[in-house]
């Protein structure tokens, strides 16, 4: 793969001064100083709107530190990854439909390097951030709650950067495929939406990646979980999605 280590200094140069350096990162430290903070303030809230309504009385258990790591994973798994389908979406259909990729790929490069280095390039900004916010929630966390156990959250957050880097590689594969960013959203919000009615048949939690949003709960909540399978399929799936983009892309006309 020609050209790969340039291009892949570039990806990171343009992160750092475009937008994305500011979206998925922006809104993973976000939820980071605010999931902590929204899971002591619910109870108080909920009572104070109970309140107001004569007759109705809840019974609302103290916040925990559980309940703020709770509030963070909750918060990647849902919020973070729709930002994730949007932003992978323009990962290469928004330079093919500016006409950039042609011009770098009058250069030196081969497309295999040109869709594997957007792919890690992505990927690096996902790590690094999700790393950065794992701790600055654990810092609220403390400051807000008695000390709890890290281990939990920590092992949460891996397992779903497992599951994210397997949606980068899809989004990889979908803004190939379609020429269009907003073509390319919807097929990744499809991956997303065929993996929730998957995980309604139990062979499939167990036996593939469909299962990494079941053992994400389970870590969490530190019970027993069977991520072999789940992990396994994740990364064999995650390969086999992002070669499938490169192929299709060195048989594209652009």
């Amino acid at each position: 793969m020609s050209g790969f280590g340039a291009f892949f200094v570039k990806e990171l140069r343009e992160i750092a001064r475009t937008w994305r350096i500011w979206v998925i990162p922006g809104m993973m430290l976000f939820f980071a100083v605010t999931s902590p903070i929204v899971a002591l303030l619910t109870p108080t809230m909920l009572a104070s709107l109970a309140g107001s309504q004569p007759g109705i009385e809840i019974t609302i258990p103290d916040p925990t530190g559980a309940d703020a790591y709770g509030q963070f994973i909750k918060n990647l798994s849902q919020l973070v990854t729709l930002a994730l389908i949007i932003a992978g979406a323009g990962l290469v259909s928004a330079e093919r439909s500016a006409g950039t990729a042609i011009l770098v790929l009058t250069k030196p490069i081969s497309r295999s390097a040109f869709v594997l280095a957007k792919l890690l390039a992505e990927l690096l900004l996902l790590l690094v951030f999700a790393a950065i916010a794992t701790m600055v929630c654990l810092a609220v966390t403390r400051l807000l709650f008695p000390p709890l156990a890290a281990a939990p959250l920590l092992g949460a957050v891996a397992v779903w950067l497992v599951s994210a880097a397997l949606l980068v590689s899809v989004m990889t594969f979908c803004s190939v495929a379609f020429p269009s960013r907003g073509a390319a959203a919807g097929a990744g919000l499809g991956y997303l939406f065929a993996t929730l009615l998957a995980s309604i048949w139990p062979p499939a939690v167990r036996y593939s990646f469909v299962g990494l949003s079941d053992g994400i709960a389970k870590v969490l909540g530190s019970k027993p979980a069977e991520l072999g399978w789940p992990l396994a399929t994740a990364a064999i799936a995650a390969v086999a999605i992002t070669a499938a983009a490169a192929w299709v892309f060195e048989r594209q006309e652009l």
